[in-house]
C-alpha cells in the first residue's frame, strides 16, 4: 500500500493506519449495534463489518418497502464483498494478488473498477510527488508491518534495496485494453490506502442509483455525506483530537458539517512500533526515503469531493509533514484539510487550510 502500512482487509490482521481519526458523533450506536437494521421515523440505519473494520450507513426520507430495502442491503453487501475480491492482498485469489504474482511485463487484464482505482492511485502518486505510492510492499515488509517478523531497524543497504524495487512509475494503465502492466515483473501493487475510500463512494453511488438523496456512508472512519440528516441539517461529523491511548470518539476537537463531500483522516499517533533500543517508529513510511516519517504532524483530516481522493491525500499529507503539506494543499482545487501538530512542549495544535472552516462550517467544541 502506499505510504503506509497496508490497511489490511483481513479482520484478524487489521492495522489502524492513522486509526479512526474521523469519528461519527453517533459513535456509540455504531459500536453497540453492529449488524443490526434500524428504522426510526425518517431514518434508516445499517451497520456491519467489511475490510477488517466497520461500516455505517444512514439514509433519510427513503420511502421503500421492507422488501426493497432488504434488496438494497443485499446489493451493498455484494458490492463490498466484490471490493475485497478485487483488492484484498490477504486473499490469494483476489484480483490484486493474481496481478502481484504475475511476474511478467505483459498487459494483465483487470475489471473496470480495479482499473479505475489503480488509475486514481497512480494519478495522486504523481500529483503528490510520490508522497502517496501504491507500490510500497517491499518497504512495508522490511519495517515489520507485513505478515513476516523481521529484525528492526533494517540496515541502510536493505532500505536501499527495497527502494529499488518500488516506484509508482513502474505501473502503467492501458485503458483501451482494460489492463495494467508492470515495467518490471517484481513490482507489487497495494491499494489498501485508497480502496476503502473508493468503497465509501461506491456504496453512496448505489444508494443514489436507488433513489436515495440524503445519505451518510462511513467505513472505518472514512465518510461521505449528501443531503441532510434527520433534522434537515447538514450531516455532523466529529473530528478527533489525536491523543495517544484514547478511544475513537473520546476526545473531539470539533464538528464538520457536510452535505456534499467526503472526509477522511490519517495519522501516526496510535500505531507506533518499539525498536529493540526502546525508541519508537511510526508505521507511516515515506516512499521517497524508505524510512518511517519523523516530524511534528501527527494527524490530518481531509475534505474532498470524493472519499477516494480524501483517502489518498490524507496519506500523502502525513508523509509530507506540516510545512510541505500545508503549502501543497493551498494550491489544490477542491481539497481542504485540518492539521494536528505537536510542538516542542508536547502540546497538540490544530491548523486549518484556508478553506477548511468554510467548506465544512467547522464548529470547535
Amino acid at each position: 500500500m502506499p505510504v503506509i502500512a497496508p490497511r489490511e482487509f483481513h479482520p484478524g490482521k487489521t492495522l489502524f493506519v492513522g486509526s479512526v481519526i474521523v469519528a461519527l458523533i453517533a459513535f456509540h450506536w455504531i459500536r453497540y449495534h453492529t449488524g443490526r437494521y434500524e428504522a426510526e421515523d425518517n431514518l434508516i440505519r445499517w451497520t456491519g463489518q467489511t475490510m477488517g473494520t466497520y461500516y455505517a450507513i444512514s439514509v433519510v426520507d427513503w420511502d421503500l418497502p421492507d422488501q426493497d430495502l432488504a434488496e438494497q442491503r443485499r446489493r451493498i453487501t455484494e458490492y463490498l464483498d466484490g471490493i475485497n475480491q478485487q483488492m484484498s492482498t490477504y486473499m490469494a485469489d483476489s484480483e490484486i494478488s493474481r496481478f502481484n504474482a504475475f511476474d511478467s511485463t505483459e498487459p494483465f487484464a483487470v475489471s473496470a473498477e480495479f482499473l479505475t482505482v489503480t488509475q486514481t492511485a497512480l494519478e495522486w502518486a504523481g500529483r503528490t510527488g510520490g508522497a502517496f505510492d501504491p507500490t510500497l510492499d517491499p518497504l512495508i515488509t522490511l519495517w515489520g508491518f507485513g505478515a513476516k517478523e523481521v529484525d528492526l531497524p533494517p540496515s541502510p543497504t536493505a532500505i536501499e534495496h527495497a527502494l529499488a524495487i518500488t516506484g509508482f512509475d513502474q505501473i502503467e494503465v492501458l485503458e483501451a485494453e482494460s489492463a495494467i502492466r508492470k515495467t518490471a515483473g517484481y513490482i507489487q501493487l497495494n491499494l489498501n490506502a485508497i480502496a476503502k475510500g473508493h468503497a465509501v463512494d461506491g456504496v453512496a453511488a448505489l444508494l443514489q442509483e436507488a433513489g436515495a438523496e440524503n445519505i451518510f456512508v462511513e467505513i472505518g472512519g472514512d465518510v461521505v455525506a449528501f443531503g441532510v440528516n434527520p433534522v434537515g441539517a447538514a450531516w455532523r461529523i466529529g473530528v478527533e483530537m489525536p491523543i495517544p491511548d484514547s478511544l475513537p470518539g473520546e476526545n473531539m476537537h470539533g464538528i464538520a458539517h457536510i452535505s456534499g463531500g467526503a472526509l477522511a483522516g490519517s495519522g501516526e499517533y496510535r500505531q507506533l512500533v518499539e525498536l529493540p533500543d526502546g525508541s519508537t517508529i511510526s508505521h507511516i513510511i515515506d516512499p521517497r526515503s524508505g524510512v518511517p516519517v519523523q516530524h511534528n504532524l501527527i494527524a490530518v483530516n481531509v475534505w474532498a469531493e470524493t472519499c477516494m481522493v480524501a483517502d489518498a491525500v490524507a496519506t500523502a499529507l502525513i508523509v509530507m509533514g506540516y510545512e510541505e503539506g500545508r503549502q501543497w494543499i493551498e494550491i489544490q482545487d477542491d481539497i481542504e484539510a485540518i492539521f494536528f501538530t505537536r510542538d516542542a512542549n508536547g502540546e497538540i495544535r490544530a491548523s486549518m487550510s484556508s478553506g477548511f472552516a468554510e467548506v465544512t462550517s467547522y464548529q470547535l467544541l
